[in-house]
């Protein structure tokens, strides 16, 4: 069976290169259509990987003429808003996806993200875009892209049973066309490292990411416990267009007189990132929304950590509370803090079962679900 799949590929730790390698470990014939960075031929066990694409509206017809020549048996292509360039981009997105259909190459998409339609209001909009958008407009935007989507694909893969239960209600789409998927875990040989006083938050800093709740209910729990040894680091970059965001986190520290307490690290490299991991005594991530299952909670999962997220969304699906991880009102986190400083037995009960998860989710396992999916729309 000769699959391609089309998806950005960078960085390292992306989605899709874990997604890729349990693929190819069930199937050998795997072609990766990727955007034409270089560094994406670095790439290693994910696949063929061929760079095809500009992250421009060229996109659209550069994969169309690859497709022609490859001739696969099925196409699996990756929906992410910024995943090929720009808006324009997002908006031919549904192109693509007719265009695959009239090459009669059965199709499968993965829809990253997405949102109930009441959720969509003007302070929705600008945890995204400093002026905001119009709330009417946006909804129109996800019902054309959604829509159009399940209307030329063949079967449409989500990572949550919210996420299909939101594309269904909401967006008309099929609940027998639609899959839930779990996300891949990805698996590692991990070192042991001397636990160190400190939480560890790695991700995008932006205003949806909700680090000003954690900063708040950190400053709370060192302000009932002045002489904790215990630090907040921070890991990740910043989105084009949204770096304000860090300007406001660091104004909160400099406010809260938290310069001692608190690191700002910036953007890390995957081969950073397991000292990070292991050394914490546990992983925050906090958020405002929750549009899909959350790339950080997964990496973290795969250094089989005590994770602590806020209490909403996918994050009530992809963690059982005080069992896989803690789940904390955005008000409340200074609580989260307290309970792991004053539960080690609790951490350790939460990485033993975290560890039991990943296992159960190895990038080959996952991949084969997708291999039995790919087969069964073949057959059919």
């Amino acid at each position: 069976m000769k699959i391609v799949f089309i998806s950005g590929m960078l960085p390292s730790g992306h989605f899709s290169q874990i997604l890729t390698s349990g693929i190819a470990a069930n199937n050998k014939n795997l072609i990766v259509y990727t955007d034409k960075d270089r560094e994406n031929l670095k790439i290693k066990s994910c696949g063929k990987i061929k760079l095809v694409w500009n992250r421009s509206p060229q996109y659209v017809w550069q994969i169309l003429k690859q497709l022609k020549k490859d001739r696969p048996d099925i196409v699996h292509l990756q929906q992410e808003l910024n995943m090929y360039g720009g808006l324009p981009t997002v908006v031919l997105f549904p192109f693509l996806v007719l265009g695959i259909k009239l090459l009669g190459i059965p199709l499968v998409v993965t829809l990253h993200a997405s949102v109930f339609k009441k959720q969509i209001d003007r302070k929705f909009t600008k945890l995204f875009h400093k002026e905001g958008i119009n709330p009417s407009l946006l909804k129109l935007f996800f019902d054309y892209l959604f829509r159009s989507v399940s209307l030329f694909t063949n079967s449409i893969i989500v990572h949550s049973n919210l996420s299909k239960k939101i594309l269904t209600t909401d967006y008309g789409i099929s609940a027998a066309k639609t899959t839930v998927i779990p996300c891949a875990i990805p698996h590692y040989q991990l070192k042991k490292y001397r636990r160190q006083p400190y939480f560890f938050y790695f991700g995008y800093m932006v205003r949806r990411k909700g680090l000003q709740y954690a900063l708040d209910g950190f400053a709370r729990f060192l302000k009932k416990h002045p002489k904790s040894k215990y630090k907040l680091v921070l890991a990740g970059g910043v989105i084009k267009g949204q770096e304000k965001a860090l300007d406001e986190i660091k104004d909160f520290i400099k406010k809260n007189k938290l310069k001692n307490k608190v690191d700002i690290l910036g953007f890390q490299n995957q081969s950073d990132l397991p000292p990070l991991y292991g050394k914490a005594t546990a992983v925050i991530i906090p958020a405002v929304i929750s549009m899909g299952s959350s790339g950080p909670l997964y990496h973290a999962n795969s250094f089989h950590k005590c994770i602590v997220t806020t209490d909403m969304g996918h994050f009530k699906e992809d963690i059982d509370h005080k069992v896989t991880g803690i789940r904390i009102a955005n008000n409340r986190w200074q609580d989260a803090f307290e309970l792991v400083a004053n539960n080690p037995k609790l951490v350790k009960r939460i990485e033993n079962n975290v560890a039991a998860k990943a296992l159960s989710r190895t990038p080959k396992k996952t991949g084969k679900k997708y291999i039995e999916l790919y087969q069964s729309i073949i057959s059919h």
